[in-house]
């Protein structure tokens, strides 16, 4: 089954609970109302733009801001050119065409977001996907296997999708082997926790590409910004690139590239890593008492995966699921839907940022079937 075909199976399931009833997805991108809450209150920004004119770079006098705030030095500043987009997606399709028009065949280090995959699909760009590495990435990596494979240019993601792992340091000496070997290296951050960013360890090189999009990590989407980082070498290629595919910045991402560079921006993002961190420690409480389910000990960011001691078909994960949407009201979604493949071992995301009580209960309650369920595999 499709991602899309999985997710319309839950939440057909989840429509057909009562009205009384509403199904809570532990799994879901939004933060819970308790965060939500909590963080209107801290939350304060404002804005100068015109709102009737097309815009389409952020103003000269904050993009040096930007880049000292993301971890580049002056000097990378100087050797550097970012390029504004509303959003993260319509830099990864920047990125994705920028890669087509050169003829690049492109590695895709899984697990990665989903949507890299489809915009190279859909693009006709050749492609391979490494998979050999998760569940335990950091421990697994190999840069052998990318050095002698045909692939020019290869896309991580970063944090490792949905399980907010960072890169250990022998994965980023393999990036550094990709560059010095004359590959390209895309380095999808948008969901990277500020202070985490790989600009602070690897600098500005000719052929590495880097997207970030700061206000994902804390859960804020609707004044959320994207920016391509490149070596100003190609500055008038991904310009035109981002004139076609990406079109002038709406009021909000001028206002969230304003906001990010604010010291509210840092307190927003404390308040962020103390919520995350008191229910990371409720779930590891919780997984004490089910010898089967792991969570990584090195997460930072409000994701984090699930992996359980056992392997579950699709179909039978969906059974499961429906079973527990019907008597509990929660579901999850499993780690295909994020780039792990569950044939190896099973695991599913939870977000951090959801209501407290809602990720307890819900977490005792998926992992008290999943229980029953590996044991009679």
């Amino acid at each position: 089954m499709t991602n899309y075909e999985i997710e319309m199976e839950l939440d057909k399931a989840s429509k057909a609970l009562s009205k009384e009833t509403q199904s809570i997805n532990l799994s879901y991108w939004n933060a819970g109302s308790e965060y939500k809450a909590q963080l209107k209150d801290i939350l304060k920004y404002e804005s100068v733009q015109d709102i009737f004119d097309y815009q389409y770079y952020l103003p000269e006098s904050i993009k040096k801001n930007i880049a000292t705030k993301l971890g580049f030095s002056s000097e990378d500043f100087y050797e550097s050119q970012g390029f504004a987009f509303s959003q993260s997606t319509h830099s990864i399709v920047t990125i994705a065409v920028f890669l087509s028009q050169r003829n690049l065949k492109t590695g895709i280090i899984a697990p990665a977001y989903f949507t890299a995959q489809t915009c190279l699909d859909d693009l006709k760009v050749d492609y391979h996907v490494f998979n050999e590495f998760i569940p335990d990435f950091n421990q697994n990596f190999d840069i052998g296997p990318l050095i002698n494979s045909d692939c020019e240019a290869f896309w991580f993601t970063s944090p490792i999708n949905s399980t907010s792992v960072y890169f250990n340091q022998n994965v980023i000496n393999g990036i550094q082997e990709l560059l010095d070997a004359g590959k390209w290296v895309i380095l999808d951050e948008a969901l990277c926790v500020n202070g985490k960013e790989l600009s602070r360890t690897l600098g500005i090189q000719k052929k590495l590409i880097y997207i970030y999009s700061p206000h994902k990590a804390l859960g804020i989407q609707g004044i959320k910004f994207s920016i391509i980082v490149t070596h100003k070498k190609f500055t008038d290629e991904i310009d035109r690139l981002k004139d076609c595919y990406g079109g002038s910045l709406n009021y909000l991402s001028e206002l969230g590239a304003r906001h990010f560079i604010s010291q509210n921006y840092d307190e927003c993002l404390r308040f962020y890593n103390q919520f995350w961190s008191d229910n990371y420690k409720r779930v590891h409480q919780i997984l004490a008492n089910y010898h089967f389910a792991h969570v990584s000990p090195d997460i930072s960011g409000h994701y984090a995966m699930i992996f359980l001691d056992g392997c579950i078909g699709t179909e039978n994960f969906i059974f499961a699921i429906k079973k527990i949407i019907k008597e509990k009201g929660y579901l999850i979604f499993p780690g295909i839907m994020h780039g792990f493949d569950i044939s190896k071992q099973f695991c599913f995301r939870i977000n951090l940022l959801l209501n407290k009580t809602d990720l307890e209960k819900g977490l005792i309650s998926v992992l008290d079937y999943m229980g029953k369920f590996i044991e009679n595999a």
